[in-house]
């Protein structure tokens, strides 16, 4: 891997790891985040140079598409109800 897409990757555990912080205190952060509550209570409790040295020390994205493949080609053939569509999807994810 060469040196900008680990940087690239590292900014982007970086900052998806400082939603699940700020998203921690929300009703459903799991929605948001899309992580199990505890790993989010976990991120909570870090310090922001204890998530900087996380992120950069991962060697892969620390987060994933929430979506199959039928679930994300409905939301682009929704363009009118995308909003709604990924509402409901979320939400029957977070019950589960």
């Amino acid at each position: 891997m060469d040196e900008t897409t680990r940087k690239d990757i590292a900014d982007l555990n970086r900052r998806f790891l400082y939603l699940a912080r700020q998203s921690a205190s929300d009703e459903q952060p799991n929605l948001l985040a899309g992580m199990p509550r505890l790993a989010i209570e976990l991120i909570k409790s870090m310090t922001l140079d204890e998530l900087d040295a996380l992120a950069e020390d991962m060697i892969a994205p620390c987060f994933t598409f929430k979506f199959d493949d039928a679930t994300f080609r409905a939301l682009v053939e929704r363009k009118t109800t995308r909003r709604a569509y990924m509402t409901n999807i979320l939400v029957a994810q977070s019950q589960v």
